[in-house]
């Protein structure tokens, strides 16, 4: 058989045809690869973005008009590839962002800079940097942990663009927001209270420095005071502090209050609020709907509003857990000038009881029907202008802040109610991306029909076509 003969036979032919275009496809695919690597084109591919940078997030970096780096502490090409993935992106969306590796170990001296009180920066950790400003975050803040079984937490997600964003607000502003507690009535510090997830350092992480004060030995709230928080007071403030608290929201201050069902009657602070047309009255919220509580009508779920507060927990279908509450109510006497929404609502089938004696879960005649308020928020504008004079956030339960160590939404909650209060919504919708992948649940029938497509049917079906294709070329 000569050269031409074998050229023509039909399947050396329609074989050489098959080889080409296969290696025409292989060498198109290596040149797309390359041209995607050149020019940084990527697409984020997991379950819900998991790489993918907000709207919020690119907003706030293209308004930077100074340099930024992201020190990465790792050792040379140990660096975590989820944390690497996740901050190319910002290093992609700006040519004033750039990354660098660090090793912490090898470079002490330059770690120790950014480490002025010695918490101890190490591999794994993540410094942003612009000029003399800088935010360090600790590795484990890189991530949202499951910690309610504390001997085996668990990764659910990154936290990287929450931390990071947050991070390039506060090098950009070089200004941190003060947050004065108020002491002198029990009040509980909110950089003490839930250790495990190290509550204080979710305000630093989030540009908020946290003080306290004492405003019956304080002539005035500061000056330089973001927002006075008062968190379960135990007894009645004075009327000298009520007064120098009125003065401070009425000239444009903030307020976040968290009240506690056994402090009773509050008066002085009653009065303070009811200047916005607030009110707290002694009483406990009962809400009898499986649906809005946790087993037990005292111990409530309650619905969350759709605010810029709690959107994006509805977004991640979070709840907020109260488990003692008061009601907070918008008064009849509210001024024009305030408006108030409500944050979390109990069922229509709740009420409040003031009277504490009556033990039944049922309503009586003397209880006031729902649904109620467990947190609102108020805005007052100036009449005329219609211009912001302040904020302020009221809470009737105080517990939630306890459980943000072990329920996301009272965390989200909390941490979203300072933003709003110091008009930090850009990053109010900024959560923490899942990449927890849940297996598939399958029945002992399932497997069996799974594993008889899988390992008979499909192969079966495969081997018919292949017979019948063999046996038309064999007859052609």
């Amino acid at each position: 058989m000569d050269i031409k003969s074998f050229l023509s036979n039909p399947k050396i032919k329609y074989g050489g045809y098959a080889t080409i275009f296969t290696f025409a496809v292989i060498a198109g695919i290596l040149v797309l690869n390359l041209l995607v690597g050149q020019l940084g084109w990527q697409i984020d591919m997991t379950d819900r973005g998991v790489y993918t940078l907000s709207q919020q997030t690119r907003d706030i970096i293209s308004e930077l008009d100074q340099d930024v780096t992201i020190y990465v502490l790792a050792r040379r090409n140990e660096e975590d590839p989820r944390i690497m993935e996740a901050l190319n992106r910002y290093a992609q969306a700006s040519n004033r962002i750039r990354l660098e590796t660090v090793d912490a170990e090898q470079n002490p001296a330059f770690v120790a800079r950014f480490d002025p009180e010695g918490e101890g920066l190490r591999n794994g950790s993540v410094i942003v940097a612009s000029g003399e400003a800088h935010r360090a975050i600790q590795g484990v803040d890189l991530f949202s942990v499951d910690r309610r079984n504390p001997q085996a937490p668990r990764i659910l997600g990154l936290n990287v663009e929450n931390r990071i964003t947050n991070a390039l607000l506060f090098v950009a502003a070089g200004r941190t927001p003060v947050i004065y507690q108020m002491t002198g009535q029990g009040q509980i510090d909110l950089g003490q209270q839930g250790m495990q997830r190290r509550l204080g350092e979710q305000f630093r992480n989030a540009n908020f420095e946290l003080r306290t004060i004492n405003l019956a030995q304080a002539p005035q709230v500061p000056d330089d005071a973001a927002i006075v928080a008062l968190v379960r007071p135990r007894t009645d403030i004075s009327q000298g502090e009520a007064e120098k608290l009125s003065a401070y929201l009425n000239d444009g201050g903030k307020l976040f209050a968290a009240m506690e069902l056994a402090a009773g009657e509050l008066p002085n602070l009653a009065g303070v609020l009811e200047q916005f047309g607030i009110g707290i009255p002694a009483a406990v919220l009962v809400d009898p709907d499986r649906n809005f509580n946790n087993g037990q009508p005292l111990e409530l779920w309650p619905q969350l509003a759709e605010t810029s507060i709690t959107t994006p927990l509805l977004e991640a279908n979070y709840r907020v857990f109260t488990p003692l509450a008061r009601p907070v109510i918008a008064l009849d006497t509210k001024p024009r000038s305030v408006t108030i929404d409500p944050l979390l609502l109990t069922s229509q089938e709740s009420f409040f009881r003031t009277n504490l004696e009556i033990p039944s879960p049922t309503m009586t005649p003397e209880d006031i029907p729902g649904p109620h308020p467990v947190a609102i928020r108020a805005i007052e504008r100036e009449f005329t202008t219609g211009e912001e004079i302040t904020r302020i956030i009221v809470a009737g339960d105080v517990d939630f802040i306890s459980l943000v160590d072990q329920i996301n939404g009272n965390l989200d909650f909390l941490m979203n109610s300072f933003a709003w209060l110091e008009e930090q919504e850009q990053t109010l919708s900024i959560r923490p991306r899942t990449t927890l992948q849940f297996p598939m649940q399958t029945t002992g029938m399932q497997k069996l029909i799974f594993g008889g497509l899988f390992v008979v049917v499909i192969p079966l079906v495969i081997l018919i076509v292949g017979l019948v294709t063999w046996l038309r070329r064999r007859h052609l």
